[in-house]
């Protein structure tokens, strides 16, 4: 095998390289090697395919836009993901000694799960806590398994396979079923692809546009072809007019050269430090001194569309249960009394807090609170010293930043069936592994 190429590259040289070649596990690998790693390439695709809810939502619950809430009143959206779960035990028992390398991330996402199961003996809806328990279980278990299987460049160039499928698939319903794939109501024209609405689409492609840029990096010989797919995507995102995840991709791209310095050192490397934290003073200042100028730049009222009201709704409710909430992923339930206080009061039938930590602060109080965010700033500590060892193309400490961002307005924190949690977990596993990649 030649030794530029990856663990995976043993395809012959005429094969598209924005299909990538299937991974292999030995030098010498005989033909049931072989066959298992193929096996092992499919079924992550189609765990990643799966849960990045693609297609999912719009196609068996078209009449709401909260997945999670469908799930409980449809048998058939529950059963389907029965074949995911099976696939990633199947994975991870295939693999399970390699999860001596992560044992770090192995605990700290144990303590969270066991969190949300405990919740189940105080929770206003056990049945429901207990049963979306056993779903991020899973979500968290698939991540763990990315990161112990495969190195940092086989890694990245399978998740950006995964997402040159459903960019192809956004496109497809876009231009040629516009009605699934194109707001036609308050958002008309926006696009939303394969998801329910535009924000969960754009979303996802910045996921894929920092999978592309990652493999860009670490696959110089089809260089070409993934910097061809993160164009592709980054013209997605515009198309879902979505300011945020614009502002995510321009961050992710200006970031790569910036870790690129600092990896290297020297005095660029310090200069680079300097602008950053100069920059991020004068925007925290800015933002201190004048919110309504930001809101207004980003395209947002000060109100953030009513998600103030909703946050000030849910701290009165989470003061009479402030240390242990009220149940992992019960708050919302249809048949929540509190979830019913919080729609009178805004006048609006609220799905979820619009924030990460607001949302787990109901679910699993503060406790929860300060367990992830020891759990974020662990592997914050790690990626300062370690972005450069992990040899992913900063694929994790991007994806480390991004999530960072994302549970600012978006309720993500340990969410069940849910890309984003599951490569959040990779990259925390990746981060915080005892054995680093060299």
């Amino acid at each position: 095998m030649h030794p530029s190429c990856p663990e995976w590259a043993s395809a012959p040289a005429a094969m598209p390289a924005a299909a990538p070649a299937i991974p292999d596990s030995s030098s010498a690998p005989s033909g049931r090697t072989r066959w298992i790693v193929r096996a092992e390439v499919a079924l992550s695709l189609f765990c990643l395919l799966l849960f990045s809810n693609a297609l999912i939502g719009p196609l068996f619950a078209p009449q709401t836009t909260d997945l999670a809430a469908a799930e409980s009143d449809s048998a058939v959206l529950r059963l389907m993901w029965l074949p995911v779960y099976a696939a990633t035990l199947a994975l991870v028992g295939l693999r399970l000694n390699r999860f001596l390398r992560i044992l770090p991330a192995v605990f700290m996402t144990g303590l969270l799960i066991g969190l949300c199961y405990a919740s189940s003996f105080w929770s206003i809806d056990p049945a429901t806590t207990t049963r979306r328990t056993i779903a991020v279980a899973m979500t968290t278990l698939f991540g763990l398994y990315l990161a112990a299987r495969w190195q940092g460049r086989d890694l990245v160039q399978i998740i950006g396979l995964a997402f040159a499928i459903l960019a192809f698939g956004t496109y497809f319903v876009c231009i040629c079923v516009p009605s699934l794939g194109i707001h036609h109501d308050i958002n008309a024209g926006d696009w939303k692809g394969l998801w329910y609405e535009k924000n969960q689409m754009a979303a996802m492609m910045v996921l894929g546009f920092i999978a592309a840029c990652a493999s860009a990096y670490v696959a110089p010989e089809r260089r070409r072809y993934w910097i061809g797919l993160a164009v592709a995507i980054f013209i997605l995102v515009v198309m879902s007019r979505s300011k945020t995840s614009l502002l995510c991709c321009l961050v992710a791209a200006v970031a790569y050269p910036v870790l690129l310095a600092l990896q290297r050192g020297g005095v660029l490397s310090i200069i680079f430090v300097w602008l950053a934290a100069t920059m991020a003073l004068l925007g925290g200042t800015l933002f201190y001194a004048a919110p309504d100028l930001i809101f207004k730049a980003l395209g947002k009222d000060p109100t953030l569309t009513g998600r103030t009201e909703i946050w000030a709704s849910l701290m009165r409710l989470s003061d009479k249960h402030p240390w242990l909430g009220y149940g992992y992923k019960a708050f919302w339930t249809p048949t929540s009394i509190p979830a019913a206080v919080v729609r009178q009061e805004t006048h609006w039938d609220v799905p979820s807090a619009h924030n990460g930590w607001l949302d787990l602060l109901i679910q699993v109080g503060w406790i929860g609170v300060i367990l992830f965010g020891a759990v974020l700033a662990i592997g914050y500590f790690c990626a300062l010293f370690r972005f450069a060892r992990v040899r992913d193309g900063f694929f994790s400490v991007l994806i480390l930043l991004l999530f960072s961002f994302l549970i600012l307005s978006e309720s993500f924190i340990l969410s069940q069936n849910s890309l984003i949690w599951a490569l959040f977990v990779c990259a925390l596993a990746r981060l915080t592994a005892n054995a680093v990649e060299e």
